[in-house]
Order: C-alpha cells, then sequence, then structure tokens
C-alpha cells in the first residue's frame, strides 16, 4: 500500500485523499483502506486523477452495480455515464438548485456516487454536502421517534407515483445495515409527500426536516479541479451545487451505482 494522506474537510463530514493514483489496479488492501476512510468521512475528495470512462466504471463498481439511466442520455459508449455538463449560456446546473442525493426514485436506489471532473470554471462551482446521519443525531427525541414511523415517495420529476422505475416508497431514516447508523433520508428534489399524508399535510414535516439537515454545522465544500474524483454516500448526505459561474462552461461525468438492499425493506 502506498503512503496515503487523508486531511478532513470539516468536522461534520468529507475528507481529501492524497497518494493514491485511481487510475491504475488498486488491491485488497487498498480498497480496504478506502472503504475505511469512506465509513468514516461520507464524502471522499482524490484530487490529481487520470480516468478513462472505462475506469471510472470500473472503480463504481467495487462499490455496487452501475445505474443506467432511463430518462437522461448517457456519455456515447458508457451506457453508465452521464455528463453533468452546464453551457455558459444555461441558467441552471445540471439537476437544477436543489439539495438531494442522486436516484433516490428508485428501490433499491442508489448507493454511491463517483463525481469525475473535465472542465472546471477558474471560480466557483463548488458542491455542498450535509452530512443527514449528524442531522439525524442532533433532532429531538421526539423528532427522531416520529421521523423513524414515516415513509416518503420519491419521485422522478414529471413523472407519476407508481410509474415503475420512477417512483418509489422509502423510509425517512435510513439505518445502515453493518454500524446501525441512522440517517435522514428524504430530499427536496425527488419526495413529493409522506405516505399516508397528503402534500399539504405533509409539506410542514418535510419542510423541517429538509431545513434542519442542511444546517451549517452539518456540511462540507467541495472546490474542484481537473482530474478530481469525488466519491460520496448517497444514504447519509444529501448536496447542493452552487451556481455561482455564469457564462462558464463546466463538465463532468457522473457514475451512479445502486445498493445491494432493498431501502423500503430497511428496519429503521
Amino acid at each position: 500500500m502506498t503512503d496515503w494522506s487523508a486531511t478532513p474537510i470539516t468536522p461534520a463530514l468529507g475528507a481529501v485523499v492524497r497518494g493514491v493514483d485511481l487510475s491504475r489496479p488498486l488491491d485488497d488492501e487498498d480498497w480496504a483502506r478506502i472503504d475505511e476512510l469512506f465509513a468514516r468521512y461520507l464524502v471522499l475528495v482524490f484530487p490529481g486523477q487520470e480516468l478513462t470512462p472505462d475506469r471510472h466504471v470500473e472503480i463504481g463498481r467495487h462499490f455496487g452495480e452501475p445505474y443506467i439511466h432511463p430518462f437522461l442520455t448517457a456519455v456515447e459508449g458508457h451506457p453508465a455515464i452521464l455528463e453533468v455538463l452546464k453551457e455558459p449560456d444555461d441558467d441552471q446546473p445540471f439537476g437544477g438548485e436543489h439539495w438531494h442525493c442522486d436516484i433516490s426514485f428508485t428501490d433499491p436506489p442508489s448507493n454511491v456516487s463517483l463525481l469525475y471532473s473535465l472542465e472546471i470554471p477558474e471560480m466557483g462551482g463548488d458542491t455542498l454536502f450535509a452530512n443527514t446521519a449528524l442531522a439525524y443525531d442532533h433532532l429531538s427525541l421526539q423528532m427522531q421517534r416520529l421521523a423513524r414511523g414515516l415513509r416518503a415517495h420519491h419521485t422522478y420529476p414529471g413523472r407519476q407515483e407508481g410509474d415503475t422505475g420512477a417512483s418509489a416508497v422509502h423510509p425517512v431514516v435510513w439505518r445502515d445495515p453493518t454500524t446501525g447508523q441512522r440517517s435522514l433520508y428524504a430530499n427536496s428534489a425527488f419526495v413529493s409527500r409522506l405516505d399516508g399524508m397528503s402534500r399539504r399535510e405533509s409539506a410542514p414535516i418535510l419542510a423541517a426536516l429538509f431545513d434542519h439537515q442542511t444546517r451549517p454545522e452539518f456540511q462540507c465544500r467541495v472546490s474542484w479541479g481537473p482530474g478530481q474524483l469525488v466519491i460520496w454516500n448517497n444514504h447519509a448526505t444529501v448536496h447542493y451545487a452552487l451556481n455561482d459561474y455564469p457564462g462558464v462552461r463546466r463538465s463532468l461525468h457522473r457514475v451512479t451505482v445502486l445498493g445491494t438492499s432493498v431501502l423500503s425493506g430497511n428496519r429503521n
């Protein structure tokens, strides 16, 4: 194993990992170290990587089965890679301006995302991440009990509840099957309402949870450079792409992998 360093970004989550070359095959010891860091920090930043699309997907396969998006066009020749692109004349970044986790509208939902930067503005375009496990821990006991009894409808924009591959119902609290750590699992991009409630009834509860889980003390901020790979846990984080670079092109490639267990059956 090479001599690695992992520098935390904030006390809440995130670490910058240096000294590892992800372009080459990694042995079991290397992967064990990455898994250990990933479990601890939830967001790992690997600067200065030179990854081919095939290698990008191969790294993703370590975490699960790559997701083939049914509604968006993939990079040509690489069905598991989406281009996260904002052209100079675009008003909004890819996916819009929402705190969210990726691909929560499937069952099982996504487990991990791997975003690799190709063309980055000189300034701006950072990504904010928030630790939703830490957010759960800082809820009152009564709110924790309430959240553990709730389930939420996650639906892809423009689709209907119940649409196959575009809609799923998940517990609002996800429990890690290995560690037992609980985290909030609801995001404003895909959640429309709570199960058994109308949208109007759901709105104040969801608004309180959305606001709470993105408090500044639960966050870290990731700045980008070309050739940077960022890997994050979609079960225990939400993220937000800052739209502060008007008139500049930004291009990244994203691989997202699905978990191996059905979240709807998760015992929270």
